[in-house]
């Protein structure tokens, strides 16, 4: 069993970063920016706005967090969205999901301009992404899962795929990103009939479910790559996955860890699509 170290990729992909924007700061260009919409005071959300926030100015990047009140009306958001919109210095938008219930998520996330788009949720580039469309911005965790599979240089093309879950965030945009290198993919979710079966199946496992350490031996092929998106606390209060690792672990040829997986290659690869925006905005 090998593991696949999101921290050390992450790393890389970040002083990349790094040294081309200080770069364009050297030609005299404008600092790249980016602005987080916050809402609520949801623990989770602030320290990932946070986490963000922090990666981002170590990086040159200026990153300014709006945040609201939980009771704010969606209008107030979308007048904001569309400010940001129009200011041509601003090269990436984004909004810390999850939304309080009585805001319409999709409508705030379709209201960002796609160039503007760097966390890859407006239909505009989700179609794309299905297009194969290069223009197309992918969600950061999906990207980061791809860019983890090829830092490894684990063969995709003609593989047998399997990815567990549907979301916009991650399911959906990993199954069109193994597509695009010629995976054969299958999506499973919580209608899926004989799960373990499909599951036995593939070459490379995409797990995103949210139920800790549920995937074990018998969902997983000898020889297979494994990537855990989970994060979750098990009965000990433990940070886990929703891959039982050590179940698994002498199976498989790779697997991601929790923590130090895919939740590094997240942040990093967010950075990189702002990356992308700056240079074609600035």
């Amino acid at each position: 069993m090998k593991i696949l170290d999101g921290k050390q990729t992450s790393l890389k992909i970040s002083e990349k970063i790094q040294k081309e924007i200080q770069e364009y700061i050297d030609s005299e260009k404008r600092a790249s920016k980016l602005d987080i919409l916050l809402v609520g005071d949801d623990f989770g959300s602030q320290k990932y706005v946070e986490m963000k926030s922090k990666k981002a100015q170590e990086l040159g990047i200026q990153c300014e967090v709006h945040r609201f009140e939980e009771d704010i009306q969606e209008k107030e958001i979308v007048r904001l969205i569309e400010e940001l919109n129009r200011n041509d210095e601003i090269d990436g938008v984004m909004v810390q999901l999850p939304l309080p219930s009585h805001i319409n998520e999709k409508n705030i996330l379709e209201k960002i301009l796609p160039s503007k788009d760097v966390d890859g949720l407006t239909s505009v580039n989700l179609g794309k992404l299905f297009k194969n469309d290069p223009t197309a911005i992918a969600p950061a965790t999906a990207k980061g899962i791809l860019e983890l599979l090829k830092e490894y240089e684990i063969e995709i093309d003609g593989k047998s795929a399997v990815v567990i879950g549907r979301s916009d965030i991650v399911g959906l945009p990993t199954v069109a990103l193994l597509q695009n290198e010629n995976a054969t993919v299958t999506v499973c979710h919580s209608h899926t009939k004989d799960l373990k079966e499909v599951c036995k199946r593939a070459d490379i496992l995409v797990v995103g479910i949210g139920k800790a350490e549920f995937i074990d031996m018998e969902y997983v092929k000898e020889g297979s790559v494994v990537i855990d998106v989970g994060t979750n606390k098990n009965e000990e209060g433990k940070l886990v996955g929703d891959v039982d690792f050590e179940s698994v672990k002498n199976i498989v040829e790779y697997i991601t860890p929790v923590p130090g997986g895919v939740g590094p290659m997240t942040i990093s690869c967010l950075l990189s699509n702002l990356l992308d925006a700056y240079k074609k905005n600035v």
